[in-house]
C-alpha cells in the first residue's frame, strides 16, 4: 500500500460511475488525445483496450487461504448479481463471461490502515494495464481490523492510465473487504457494482436476498495519488 502528496498530481480521474455517460453516448474519439493514452478506452467499462473481459482478481489474507475455493464461489454469486444490474449491457464488458482469478498484481496489500484518498493498492501508474478491471483483497477479522478499523469494506485505486499531460484515469479499481461482509447484499449492490465501473444502487440488486438499507460505511469516491514513474511498479 503506497500513499502520494497532493502536490505529486495535477489531476486524476475517477472513472467508476461516470465511465457510462461516455459509453452510452458513444461518440468517435478525439483524433488529437495523448499518445500514451492509445490503451485508454471510454467505449467500454473495462476502459483498457486489452481487456476483452471483465476479469476480477482476488487476494485473500493467509489465514483464508485453505477457504480460497469458497471465498471465489460467494464472490462468482455476488459478481453474477451485479449483472442483473439494469446498465450491465450498456457498459459493454464484452460477450465473454466475467471471471475471477486467483492471485493480484502489484505489491502485497500492507498491514496498516487504510486511509481514503492516500492510499493504493495495486501496481499503481502503468504504461500497459493488468487484465483485471477490479482487484479484491479478502481479509480475516484480525488484519480487517488492521487495515480497515471499524469499516466493512473500502475501495481505492489499483491502476492509473496517463491520458494527457496532466490527467491519469483510474482504470483498475481494489476493494478491501472482511471475509465475513461476502454475503451481505450491500456488498454486490454498491461495492462490488461501483468496483466495475457501475452505478452503485441503493435500492439493491435484483437476484440479491435482502435489502440494502444501511448508509454507506464510507465514501466510495476516494481517490489515491499515485507515483508518476510507472518504471518503478
Amino acid at each position: 500500500m503506497k500513499r502520494f502528496p497532493l502536490r505529486e498530481l495535477a489531476h486524476v480521474v475517477a472513472m467508476s460511475g461516470v465511465v457510462l455517460a461516455a459509453v452510452r453516448c458513444g461518440g468517435p474519439e478525439d483524433p488529437h488525445a495523448h499518445d500514451d493514452a492509445t490503451e485508454f478506452n471510454v467505449q467500454s467499462a473495462l476502459l483498457t483496450r486489452n481487456r476483452d473481459a471483465l476479469r476480477l482478481c482476488v487476494q485473500e489474507s493467509a489465514s483464508l487461504r485453505g477457504s480460497a475455493a469458497r471465498i471465489n464461489e460467494r464472490l462468482g454469486a455476488s459478481l453474477r448479481a451485479v449483472s442483473n444490474h439494469p446498465d450491465w449491457a450498456a457498459a459493454r464488458f464484452g460477450d465473454r463471461k466475467p471471471t475471477i482469478e486467483q492471485g493480484c498484481p502489484g505489491p502485497a496489500l500492507a498491514l496498516e490502515r487504510l486511509e481514503p484518498k492516500e492510499s493504493i493498492i495495486g501496481p499503481g501508474l502503468a504504461l500497459k494495464a493488468s487484465r483485471y478491471r477490479t482487484f479484491i483483497h479478502v481479509l480475516d477479522e484480525k488484519t480487517a481490523d488492521v487495515v480497515l478499523g471499524e469499516r466493512q469494506v473500502d475501495r481505492a485505486p489499483a491502476e492509473f492510465l496517463r491520458v494527457d499531460d496532466h490527467v491519469l484515469a483510474e482504470v483498475s479499481t481494489a476493494l478491501v473487504v472482511r471475509e465475513s461482509y461476502l454475503d451481505h447484499p450491500e456488498f454486490a449492490a454498491r461495492w462490488l457494482a461501483g468496483a466495475v465501473g457501475l452505478q452503485a444502487r441503493e435500492d439493491g440488486l435484483p437476484g440479491v436476498l435482502g435489502d440494502v438499507l444501511d448508509k454507506p460505511v464510507t465514501d466510495t469516491s476516494s481517490l489515491t495519488k499515485p507515483g508518476l514513474d510507472p518504471t518503478t511498479h
